[in-house]
Formats: structure tokens, sequence, C-alpha cells
């Protein structure tokens, strides 16, 4: 499998992990993240190890037995910044801001920062 597409599946998953594990949301069901989860470890697996992976230090146990994103502790920026829009854009574009969702999960943007 190409690097390119191991990369947007471990970029999914880190997504969808975010935002069940971190926010207590999720846009796809658990059979959807479990599949997401085993075609990744799959993909992992068949890939060999020389191959250069974004984001493959934070996989926490998808390697193990369990894939799960349970054990992640720490997320990149870009992985916690697409997974808010992403829910934003699922959910709570119609119903609000987008500052107000932000604050409603405890951020800001960058804008709001400026003196």
């Amino acid at each position: 499998m190409a690097t390119e597409t191991i990369n947007r599946l471990i970029r999914q998953f880190l997504v969808h992990s975010y935002l069940y594990y971190r926010l207590d949301e999720s846009l796809i069901s658990d059979q959807q993240y479990d599949e997401l989860a085993r075609g990744l470890r799959h993909s992992l697996a068949s890939s060999g190890a020389d191959v250069n992976l974004t984001f493959k230090e934070q996989l926490g146990s998808i390697n193990g037995s369990e894939a799960s994103g349970y054990s992640i502790r720490q997320y990149p920026a870009e992985i916690i910044s697409s997974a808010l829009h992403l829910l934003y854009q699922n959910r709570f574009k119609n119903l609000m801001s987008f500052s107000t969702f932000l604050a409603r999960y405890g951020y800001r943007t960058k804008t709001e920062f400026l003196p």
C-alpha cells in the first residue's frame, strides 16, 4: 500500500480517536471505527518498518491486539484542528458560530489572542 494512503488512514484514525476519546463525540459508528483501525493495523503490518509515516508515533495501541485510540496521550495540533473543523461542519455549523463552538470545547481562534 502506498505511503500516502497509509498516512491518510493514520490521520483519519487519529481524528476520529480524538473526537471520541477526548471530546466524547463520534461522527462514525463504532463498527466503522473498528474497520478503520483494523485496516490501518493491516496496512502498517504489510508496509514494513522502513516506511516514513507521519504521526506514526502517536498511534498508541493500534499495533497491539486491541485497535484503539484510548492510549493516545497527546495529539498533534493538526489532528486537533482537523477534528474540530470536521465536527463543526457536521454537527454545529447551522447552530452556532465557529468561535462559540470552539469555546464550548475550551479552544479559541488565533485572532482572538491578538490585542
